[in-house]
């Protein structure tokens, strides 16, 4: 399809009336399924796939799009369009030209119907305001946000070829190396140390979200999800925002407070993909995926992946802790240990604390309690408290013995 032409097919089937409104819902879920699958699947065939329109029907319209000698309705002042790098469940990008400098760009078009919902629109708007606050080698550059002619746009760096960690790991058929994961994951672990130095916190970092250039550089893109710490708005209160593979346990309880080590989980989520091949929890429906990342024990990545260094899987073990408090105190924690992994030297501080819950674990599998709010072990019964315990017992079996041997003898 032309530049636009999944954005006009949408506007074309909404505008005359064409599906209605449960039909326009199920054509959004399958698309976002596919995505979350990695399937690809174009507008017109998920239209056809929820009943909106018959395959023939999809045929006309798309034809009719085909002879229109307009140019297609989205015009952005001092951007020239060109062709369609990707699609996302509720955008499109294109690759540009901003012709005040002569340099490509980025532009990330909102789909119609999502245009038409104010809480989406305001979160897209965000994630300009967001990423044009932010500056940093390891962020993808904001450019320009605005609305021409009803269409919602961002204007953004253009990294080309547009290529993610997602397509790398497509690429590599599995896991990829352990320094090259370390080397990119380094790299967003400085963007969000930026960010969160800055009191952003992403919610969202993903494989499709992380950008490499063809230089070697990983870029956070996406910044749709971001929000400054402590700005908990009441409407998120018990929603689920982030990506099912990805998502942190407090995401998952709909948590508006959440901090920036649920983008340590989520950058740990990412990171275990990118060194085993696999997501780090899998089911065959995303609440299934996300009840995981809530019950389900890890099972460490060198468990998976036997080549791996033990220093590296510790890193991830305490990066996707399922409780906040047991993950790094502080980003720049986790760079430290990053860096020392990829020095070949010991994680000291993720050491430290997998060593601990392993000690825990034992204690608890020995019959030790642990106190409610603190992760040290219960303190044992000291030997005062055995003794008087001996005393009575013996006490209370002597009275037992006198009275069987007074009522024989009665």
């Amino acid at each position: 399809m032309a530049a636009s032409s999944e954005t006009r097919f949408e506007q074309y089937v909404i505008d005359r009336g064409l599906a209605a409104e449960d039909e326009l819902r199920e054509a959004r879920r399958l698309l976002n399924e596919a995505e979350l699958a990695g399937r690809p699947l174009s507008v017109p065939e998920a239209f056809v796939r929820a009943g909106c329109l018959t395959r023939n029907q999809a045929r006309r319209v798309l034809e009719g799009l085909k002879q229109e000698t307009v140019t297609p309705a989205l015009s952005i002042p001092g951007i020239e369009l060109a062709s369609r790098v990707g699609r996302g469940s509720q955008a499109v990008v294109y690759r540009g030209r901003q012709l005040s400098v002569d340099r490509p760009v980025a532009v990330k078009v909102l789909l119609s119907r999502t245009a038409r919902d104010p809480e989406a629109k305001k979160r897209f708007l965000q994630e300009a305001r967001a990423a044009a606050q932010l500056s940093h080698n390891n962020i993808v550059q904001a450019i320009d946000a605005g609305e021409s002619e009803g269409y919602v746009y961002f204007v953004m760096e253009l990294v080309d070829p547009p290529r993610t960690v997602a397509d790398a790991l497509l690429d590599a058929g599995g896991p990829l190396d352990e320094p090259e994961a370390l080397r990119i994951v380094l790299q967003i672990a400085e963007a969000l140390a930026h960010a969160h130095s800055r009191g952003f916190i992403h919610r969202d970092v993903k494989p499709k979200n992380i950008m490499l250039t063809p230089d070697g550089v990983a870029k956070l893109a996406d910044m749709g999800l971001a929000r400054q710490a402590g700005d908990a708005a009441l409407d998120d209160a018990g929603k689920a925002f982030g990506t099912p593979y990805y998502i942190a346990p407090e995401q998952v309880h709909g948590d508006p407070n959440v901090d920036f080590r649920a983008d340590l989980y989520c950058l740990g989520a990412t990171f275990y993909e990118m060194l085993t091949g696999r997501p780090p929890f899998t089911a065959p429906t995303a609440q299934q995926v996300m009840q995981k990342h809530v019950t389900t024990p890890l099972t460490p990545p060198d468990h998976v992946n036997a080549a791996l260094s033990a220093g590296v899987s510790e890193v991830v073990e305490v990066m996707m802790s399922k409780r906040p408090k047991d993950r790094y105190k502080s980003t720049e924690d986790l760079l430290l240990d990053l860096r020392a992994v990829a020095a070949g030297d010991p994680p000291r501080i993720a050491r430290e604390r997998v060593g601990l819950q392993a000690a825990l674990m034992e204690g608890l599998a020995s019959g030790e309690g642990v106190r409610p709010d603190d992760d040290r072990p219960a303190a044992r019964p000291g030997p005062f408290v055995v003794n008087v315990l001996t005393l009575i017992l013996l006490v209370a079996l002597a009275v037992s013995v006198i009275l069987h041997v007074l009522q024989a003898v009665l």
